[in-house]
């Protein structure tokens, strides 16, 4: 009896925890769940508060820009031409969500608008709004126009006034923002609840509100919590309140908008954030009785057996006596345990060491790699810029054959590197391979294609053919190129001018067999399993002429043993020298389509590349299939003029938008504008300054997703791992393929799902010196070293001389020592600013304090102009740079300062 009242009383104990522990549970989850809604809504709210304030302030930008465009015309009347408008059409391309931007007259009727020429009859309809702007100095942000009819979409208005030189009241620049962009924007926020979004004035006035847009913009809810106390308390919080036009009660958070004023507030609905909640409650009462159920059959079982404790009694004494008669084999196996883990312990440690070993290896590589690649970059790339005479002529022919010599012998190194560190990894159990699609012909057209030159400078003939049966199979696409250039290069390294190398890949009993066959020096029979073994070289007076480490062969028998398959060598000397390479026959595609067979036939010296030759199509396949092919916008950076235009007129012809530069820091440039970008090609060897790589990690950060595709002629950049440089880089080799290259365009295009978005035309640059003018002296005082490297490529050809430097303690100095007509004064450098450098050149003693200054300034408003003209400046030139704008800036500054001289 005592025994079933201690389980009762433990039942019961245990039937209470259980139920407590539930509702614990359903209580946490509550304040938990209650809470991260809380953040979320105050998230959202963040980010609609960026939203909008980044919204505002390209407006803003865009109407001073549009502010100084009228006043440098002279007026609003002054502005009614093409010119002008198509500068207009500009600036409104800069500003998110903009529907059109207005240009006013003083009597408030329109004057020009970007988005038609001539412009719309129109009149400014808020003559409230108009009064305030008449009299007012800044920004007005006027309500959504509810009164718009057809499917015209809601707007609301970022308006600025327009003055002269002398201040008076001229008109009114007006950007007309879609209300839609300000809600339409939080559906790429892909919540799973439907959110409340709302932006209102300070006076309670709706902006935008989602949901209900259109019968809730204009309303206003000054009445409402919001407005009557909790921005009376805070300018940013979050509470639970409900709404005053649909009446739910919602999760709210809200914020103003730092500098004009808005009230941004995000709203989740209670019923729809707690319905999880509840869900779960639900689940958790139900596995909470469940689990009460199972504990008291549990305990009804338990009592059944209470009197089977006295059997056990019994059995346990029997289990002693056993115990005691084992206990010296118990012993035993405790000694023989703690022998076998100090061997595990040893071999732990062992492991332990081994794998620091190997990290400590691979950081070594990885340094090397870095420290040796990088100077050899440099190197091949500024000889492959004397061998072409990329920048004039070198004067004296031999050195163009020093330049090649050097480029070459920077070449064979950086593939040394390249072989040494593949070793080292194989060596390590570091290399893997990435399985996928793979077309062999493409891979062998590669090769040859990356090769060809190498050849040609040996004499030695190239040549391949794939079958149709195996061009498709499951590779490592990279490691098998790297295969073929591998195998190719080493034959073509022992083949002596006048002989020939061949590739050929067949089927043979259900295998796909590659063969590289050269007419080579050969290798002697006993030394045909040497040459397998990594730095060896065969000692004969051939051998020792020929360059290499004896890498090639070796780490490519790994390459070929990690996707199953086996090398095989034969070779007879004088005669030459056949490879093999057989494949598992799972390498095969199930059902692999069949494909036209390709082969390059001999020629004199190399043959041509497997695809078709590189210009624009005229007609027949190329032009149908490049027709299927999207339009896309391109960027494309090439420092050699000639193969920049080639692939310019190439891409042209296939439909394509291309903007070319010479080199990475005007891609930057492209790169850090507004315009729409589908794909940046570069060459990876781009001398001076950056390079392709660095290029293609700078392009992937500043415009994360866009696709790039890396092109080299050297082989060690050919088979380079391109997604080191980010997922989006793709190596494509030089000489361009077309087929190649119509294929990755294909698949960008697919990517991108491109539509047609033309590019703005590059101005015509006018004359940068006045006639009158002998080249005067300009000094640029900018703490960017790529604003600088952009400004002097700006002035290259205008015919002023030009001195750079960093900041503007460097400025005062460069001033104090020398005669300038002219100082370019950026107003925001570190050690002293452009404003502190500018009062300290007019403190100086004449003539030097009356030295024209131009400030260099990303902002526009008229607080920076002010702080500029204290300061001493006598105007000031916006980023970014128009290259007209400037030029016609620097020639009025020149021409102003040389007629305040002859009047003095």
């Amino acid at each position: 009896m005592g025994r079933f009242v201690r389980g009762a009383l433990v039942m019961v104990v245990v039937l209470a925890a259980m139920a407590g522990n539930a509702a614990h549970k359903i209580y946490r989850d509550h304040q938990d769940t209650q809470q991260r809604h809380y953040s979320m809504v105050r998230d959202m709210a963040r980010l609609v508060d960026d939203h909008v304030r980044h919204t505002i302030h390209s407006a803003t930008v865009a109407l001073d820009q549009t502010a100084a465009m009228v006043a440098e015309a002279g007026g609003p009347a002054q502005v009614r031409d093409l010119r002008h408008w198509a500068r207009l059409r500009d600036y409104a391309a800069h500003v998110e969500g903009v529907e059109t931007v207005w240009i006013f007259d003083a009597d408030g009727q329109a004057v020009l608008d970007s988005a038609s020429f001539p412009n719309r009859a129109a009149a400014i309809s808020r003559r409230t709004a108009f009064q305030e702007l008449r009299n007012g100095t800044g920004l007005y942000i006027c309500s959504g126009l509810t009164d718009r009819v057809g499917p015209l979409p809601l707007v609301f208005s970022v308006s600025r006034p327009l003055h002269d030189d002398e201040g008076r009241f001229v008109g009114v620049a007006a950007a007309a923002i879609r209300v839609d962009h300000l809600t339409n924007f939080y559906d790429l926020l892909d919540f799973d609840l439907d959110p409340l979004i709302g932006v209102y004035r300070p006076d309670g006035e709706i902006l935008a509100r989602h949901p209900a847009t259109g019968t809730a913009v204009g309303r206003s809810v000054a009445d409402s919590p919001l407005f009557r106390t909790k921005l009376r308390e805070a300018p940013e919080g979050q509470y639970l309140t409900p709404s005053v036009l649909d009446g739910t009660v919602r999760i709210v958070a809200y914020r103003t908008v730092q500098d004009y004023g808005l009230v941004v507030l995000t709203g989740i609905g209670l019923d729809e954030a707690m319905a999880e909640w509840r869900a779960r409650s639900v689940d958790t009462v139900v596995a909470a009785v469940l689990g009460l159920l199972a504990v008291l059959a549990a305990l009804a079982w338990g009592l059944r057996f209470l009197d089977r404790e006295r059997k056990a009694q019994v059995a346990l004494a029997e289990a002693r006596s056993a115990v005691e008669r084992t206990s010296a084999e118990r012993d035993e196996s405790a000694r023989l345990a703690a022998a076998l883990d100090h061997a595990r312990d040893m071999a732990e440690t062992a492991r332990q060491a081994a794998e620091a070993a190997n990290r400590a290896k691979g950081e070594f590589l990885a340094g090397l790699s870095h420290e040796l690649r990088t100077p050899l970059n440099a190197v091949i790339g500024f000889a492959d810029l004397i061998a072409r005479e990329a920048e004039g002529p070198v004067g004296t022919p031999v050195y163009l054959q020093y330049a090649g010599n050097v480029r070459d012998s920077g070449q064979h190194v950086l593939e040394l590197i390249n072989e040494i560190l593949d070793h080292a990894r194989a060596e390590a159990g570091a290399l893997r391979i990435e399985e996928g699609p793979t077309d062999l012909e493409a891979a062998a057209d590669f090769a040859l294609r990356m090769l060809t030159p190498r050849a040609e400078r040996a004499g030695v003939r190239l040549s391949a053919a794939v079958a149709p049966a195996v061009r498709r199979l499951r590779a490592d696409d990279r490691r098998l190129r790297q295969i073929l250039l591998n195998l190719v290069a080493n034959a073509v390294k022992y083949t002596p001018a006048g002989g020939s190398v061949a590739v050929c890949a067949v089927l043979e009993d259900g295998q796909p067999v590659i063969r590289v066959t050269d007419t080579g020096l050969g290798i002697p029979a006993e030394d045909v399993d040497r040459v397998m073994e990594p730095f060896v070289r065969i000692e004969n007076a051939a051998g020792r002429r020929v360059e290499g480490v004896g890498l090639g062969l070796p780490l490519t028998k790994r390459l070929v043993e990690l996707h199953g398959g086996r090398l095989e060598l034969r070779s007879s000397l004088g005669i030459g020298t056949t490879v093999t390479v057989r494949l598992p026959p799972d390498r095969l595609p199930p059902a692999a389509p069949p494909a036209p067979s390709l082969a390059i036939s001999p020629g004199v010296s190399a043959a041509p590349p497997l695809a078709p030759p590189l210009g624009p199509p005229v007609g027949g396949a190329w032009s149908r299939a490049s027709a299927a092919v999207p339009p896309l916008s391109i960027l494309l950076a090439d420092d050699d003029p000639t193969v920049r235009g080639m692939v310019m007129e190439l891409l042209g012809g296939w439909g394509h938008r291309v903007t070319g530069v010479a080199n990475a820091n005007e891609a930057l440039v492209v790169l850090a504008g507004s315009g729409r970008l589908d794909l940046l090609i570069s060459d990876v060897v781009m001398p001076p300054g950056m390079d392709g790589t660095e290029l293609a990690r700078q392009a992937v950060r500043m415009r994360p997703g866009l696709p790039v595709l890396l092109a080299s002629g050297f082989a060690a950049h050919a088979v380079a791992d391109a997604s080191a440089f980010g997922p989006d880089v793709t190596m494509i080799a030089k000489p361009f393929s077309a087929e190649e290259l119509l294929a990755q365009l294909s698949r960008i295009a697919a990517l991108r799902g491109a539509t047609a978005d033309p590019l703005p035309a590059r101005p015509a640059v006018p004359p940068a010196v006045p006639p009158d003018t002998a080249s005067p002296r300009l000094l640029i005082a900018e703490d960017l070293a790529i604003n600088r490297e952009l400004l002097a490529a700006l002035f290259r050809d205008s015919g002023y001389r030009i001195d750079l430097v960093g900041d503007g303690a460097a400025a005062v100095e460069a001033v104090r020592e020398a005669d300038y007509d002219l100082v370019l004064m950026d107003v925001h450098m570190p050690v002293m600013d452009g404003l502190e450098a500018c009062r300290a050149i007019r403190a100086m003693p004449p003539p030097r304090n009356a030295v024209p200054v131009l400030a260099l300034t990303a902002g526009s408003s008229d607080q920076e102009r002010r702080r500029c003209r204290e300061a001493g400046m006598d105007g000031y030139i916006g980023k970014p740079y128009d290259r007209d704008t400037l030029m016609r800036q620097v020639a009025r500054s020149l021409s102003a300062g040389m007629d305040r001289a002859a009047s003095a």
